[in-house]
């Protein structure tokens, strides 16, 4: 499934293209609705008992697809982790490390990279839960209100990508702020 989450270059094209092709689904918003809309979108749309999600910012490798799928079926989560290395800026590793601490100590399970968009989700594991984040916050908390003590959780190492090329759509102040909201509420 493609969601074009009002891209204003070829992406849908591109996406409309390869679905007629084969069995892929493209999803398209003309307008920017936010990270979590889309991947809700994404998880409502999807058949079968996992879902893999991939950011198109070019930071996830699609050849690395294999790592999510070669996971046991059992597993509720498989989550992907980088390396801090060179290539990552030095704000990305800084905001990076905090989160994994912070969202390790809610799960009681050590998260290696929070921020890490590159997953395997269980559907069953995360349904039936009210989130309420709508921007990159919401993959944090799928982890914070989904992972359990029952939780079985598996952490792949992926490639670490930042091509200077690459925008990012985070925005440090506002983002921190949102991501300190999401933890206040969560242990509250």
């Amino acid at each position: 499934i493609f969601i074009d989450d009002g891209s204003t270059d070829e992406s849908w094209t591109i996406m409309k293209s390869l679905s007629e092709n084969n069995s892929t689904k493209s999803i398209r918003f003309k307008k920017n609705i936010g990270k979590s809309a889309a991947l809700d979108v994404g998880f409502l749309h999807a058949k079968g008992e996992v879902v893999i999600t991939m950011d198109s910012d070019l930071q996830h490798d699609p050849d690395e697809l294999s790592l999510f799928l070669d996971v046991q079926d059992d597993v509720d989560f498989v989550l992907g982790y980088r390396e801090r290395d060179a290539s990552m800026p030095i704000s990305r590793k800084f905001s990076n490390w905090i989160t994994s601490k912070i969202i390790s100590s809610l799960t009681k399970i050590t998260i290696k990279d929070s921020q890490c968009g590159y997953r395997r989700y269980s559907l069953s594991a995360i349904e039936n839960f009210d989130y309420t984040e709508t921007g990159f916050q919401f993959e944090s908390e799928i982890l914070i209100k989904a992972i359990n003590e029952k939780s079985i959780v598996e952490q792949v190492k992926v490639s670490t990508i930042y091509d200077e090329n690459n925008k990012s759509y985070i925005k440090h102040f506002s983002d921190t702020i949102k991501f300190i909201r999401l933890i206040i509420n969560s242990i509250m």
